[in-house]
């Protein structure tokens, strides 16, 4: 069990959400950076969604009431009784231990793993905090946390380098997305834009959306709006000022606004991570194009799974110039 003493932003239960029951209005919620919670599953030994503690910006501060192996994903400070210990690595911890997590100092959310995940009551199979439909809510001081059960043997000391840590810092992303389904409402020159300028993540994005500031997309006689039509995190709605919003893992599951285009699946993490100020350029990829580059990731992230768990090996190589990280050995 886990005790929470300090708590001073946004903590939450997440995992990988609950695929299946948009049908019935339900958003999937879940990691909103799924890279780096897989991760830190991984580093403590756990399947990649199990249950784990998300925070914005700020990490808590937290007792442990028995042994445990636990890891933190993050550009952040973390202290163990006092004494730094390595973010992006698992490590043991005691009864009466005292864990403190610090500010970030690049990316907006970061992650606490603990071997054999935390204990919680599924709720539509689910562990994952969604407030607004009291799906959970977010965790405060003086809370109790139980660990699910776990052999720690083994589980301590897994280490990922900082070369294949995800990079947070920097002020500009370049988001790969699907234009379409809604094209017909927006002018070639209103498309054209989209595509080449440069759009500011503002202060009121948040799990449900980040809105973004810019130049103003055209729309055409179509209009602003739509049918109520289905949508998923990823899409990117234009109302009628003309500024995108990009709807993400606290999504609703329908809107009235057209839809200029869709973020990728694998991408959708590195968007979640950028502070309000960060500066987005939207790029244009086709359906098996954006699928290739999920199947791509999909299989960096068994790799690094095999890597932690000691099944396959890391090296560097040059390509044209530039350093890539590959893996050799055989997955289980």
């Amino acid at each position: 069990m886990i005790e929470l003493l300090k708590v001073p932003s946004l903590l939450t239960v997440q995992d990988n959400g609950r695929p299946g029951y948009r049908k019935l209005g339900v958003p999937v919620s879940g990691f909103m950076d799924d890279y780096s919670a897989r991760i830190a599953n991984y580093l403590v030994g756990n399947p990649g969604n199990s249950p784990l503690l998300e925070f914005l910006l700020s990490g808590p501060t937290l007792r442990f009431n028995a042994s445990a192996v636990f890891a933190v994903a993050g550009d952040v400070e973390v202290r163990l009784n006092g004494v730094p210990v390595e973010p992006w690595m698992g490590h043991w911890a005691m009864r009466g231990d005292l864990l403190e997590v610090g500010t970030l100092k690049s990316g907006l959310y970061g992650y606490i793993a603990f071997a054999g995940g935390i204990k919680c009551e599924k709720l539509l199979g689910s562990c994952s905090t969604y407030p607004r439909a009291k799906l959970g809510r977010p965790l405060k001081r003086g809370d109790r946390l139980s660990l699910g059960y776990a052999l720690l043997t083994g589980r301590e000391g897994r280490y990922l380098p900082k070369e294949l840590r995800p990079d947070y810092s920097g002020s500009e992303r370049e988001i790969r997305a699907v234009p379409g389904p809604n094209l017909r409402h927006f002018t070639e020159k209103g498309i054209e834009t989209f595509l080449s300028e440069t759009y500011t993540v503002t202060p009121e994005s948040d799990r449900m959306g980040y809105r973004l500031d810019g130049s103003v997309i055209g729309h055409s006689k179509a209009g602003a709006d739509i049918v109520t039509e289905p949508l998923l995190p990823g899409t990117v709605q234009v109302p009628a000022n003309g500024r995108p919003i990009v709807m993400m893992r606290d999504a609703q599951t329908t809107g009235g606004y057209a839809k200029i285009a869709t973020v990728v699946s694998a991408d959708l993490h590195l968007l979640a991570q950028s502070r309000p100020g960060t500066k987005v350029r939207f790029k244009a990829v086709g359906v098996e194009e954006a699928q290739e580059i999920l199947r791509r990731r999909e299989k960096t992230m068994e790799a690094i799974r095999a890597f932690l768990e000691g099944e396959m090996s890391a090296y560097k190589v040059k390509v044209g110039g530039e350093e890539f990280t590959a893996f050799a050995g055989k997955v289980k």
